[in-house]
């Protein structure tokens, strides 16, 4: 039987409420505190790969998960001047047969509320919003976290450990790990859901569909069960017009013709979302310009002591590899297997969290930018990445060291690279 252990939780996003449930699981007490007011979990889709529905299936949430999800049939790659196919990577039972769980996508909000219920079924469980934790200090018996509430009266938390799950602009990961702070990239992403009813029948989806250009992609793929359609639009800070005031389809249209990379179809979706698009932050569109830090290079960077973090708190990362909320529920599950293999010792279970996590979220985090930097090719390197996709689809899409790794392997062998 696992050792109770007290754990605060910093950030209630998925990545702290999957935490909670991981960790309630097992008996652990938990205080999940959020900043703020509500656990309103802004965005819009997410990708849900084999690897993180494995262990959310371990969690007992495939029935769930599976009311709420769609199913894509495959990853489909375009070339964004032409539209044409470059390359088709089935999922429907490949990924079953290959990594033992389905590739599904899901509005952020949803699996967020899923998790989030998960977690408030847990005995002992307490939840405070409208929490700031604003320092955090530690000693060989416990932590002790500041934490000013929404009447600016401050107090302290005393528990045996401390998970930092605040996201990207996360500062007492920083604080607590000594790690530097998160920068630009230089790239901004534009976001939005459409019904698919409002399309007509030859912009529906129910594939995973990434669009190549020059210094910009737009990624297209279904929600809930097909009826809903995410668009995210992620483009080179340098196509962006000169003043942007508003997320709007006029940005997005200034966007193309800068990049001289408009092809009807995908115009035509964003023209959807812009008049029939479901509000995401009371607009149609939202703007985000994305931001990281430099790629993991060792275990103490998401470990010091009782203090740990995970998911973009401990390793933010671009999404051209789908992989930002998949990482999180890794961490969670490697959090839980720690505390398990570790007993009472939190020290020890962090430290051997860090050390199993660290290797797998750089790469993935390298991997992700490299995604990137290949997506936005031009001129002749376009056309040799192009050509690679369309002759070596579907390995060349496939990631088996991804997919069948993690804190859940898949069992056996799928492919020479083995999983890490």
């Amino acid at each position: 039987m696992v050792q109770s252990v007290e754990i605060l939780i910093v950030g209630a996003g998925i990545a702290g409420c999957a935490a909670a449930v991981a960790l309630g699981r097992d008996g652990h007490a938990v205080r999940l505190l959020e900043r703020r007011a509500d656990f309103g979990e802004l965005g819009a889709g997410l990708q849900i790969s084999p690897n993180a529905w494995r262990c959310l299936q371990s969690w007992g949430l495939d029935a769930a998960l599976r009311e709420v999800v769609s199913m894509p049939e495959a990853i489909v790659t375009r070339d964004m001047a032409s539209g044409r196919e470059l390359g088709r990577l089935p999922l429907t039972n490949r990924a079953r047969q290959r990594y033992g769980a389905p590739y599904a996508t899901v509005l952020r909000t949803d699996l967020h509320s899923l998790l989030l219920a998960h977690a408030k079924a847990q005995s002992d469980l307490q939840i405070g919003t409208g929490m700031q934790a604003t320092a955090i200090a530690q000693d060989a018996a416990g932590v002790d976290t500041l934490i000013t509430g929404a009447d600016d009266a401050q107090y302290t938390v005393r528990t045996d450990a401390a998970l930092l799950a605040e996201g990207v602009q996360s500062t007492l990961s920083a604080q607590a790990m000594n790690i530097a702070a998160h920068d630009r990239t230089g790239l901004t992403a534009y976001r939005g859901v459409v019904k698919q009813a409002a399309l007509p029948q030859r912009l529906r989806s129910n594939t995973v569909t990434a669009w190549l250009g020059r210094q910009m992609h737009a990624v297209v793929y279904p929600l809930r069960g097909g009826e809903w359609l995410n668009v995210v639009l992620i483009v080179a800070d340098g196509l962006l017009p000169p003043a942007v005031n508003a997320a709007d389809l006029a940005d997005i249209r200034a966007v193309l013709a800068r990049s001289q990379q408009r092809h009807s179809a995908l115009e035509d979706v964003l023209a959807a979302i812009d008049a029939h698009g479901q509000p995401l932050r009371d607009a149609r569109w939202t703007r985000w310009p994305l931001r990281l830090r430099p790629a993991v290079r060792d275990a103490q960077e998401l470990a010091s002591g009782r203090v740990a973090a995970l998911g973009d708190a401990a390793h933010p990362m671009v999404p051209f590899l789908a992989q930002g909320a998949a990482m999180a529920i890794e961490d969670a599950e490697q959090l839980r297997q720690s505390l398990a293999s570790q007993g009472s010792d939190v020290v020890a279970a962090f430290a051997h969290y860090a050390r199993l996590r660290a290797r797998r979220v750089a790469r993935v985090q390298r991997q992700a930018w490299r995604n990137g930097r290949i997506f936005h090719l031009w001129g002749p390197l376009a056309a040799a990445r192009n050509l690679a996709l369309t002759v070596a689809a579907p390995i060349a899409m496939d990631s088996p060291w991804l997919y069948a790794g993690g804190p859940v392997p898949m069992h056996g062998t799928v492919a020479a690279n083995p999983p890490q």
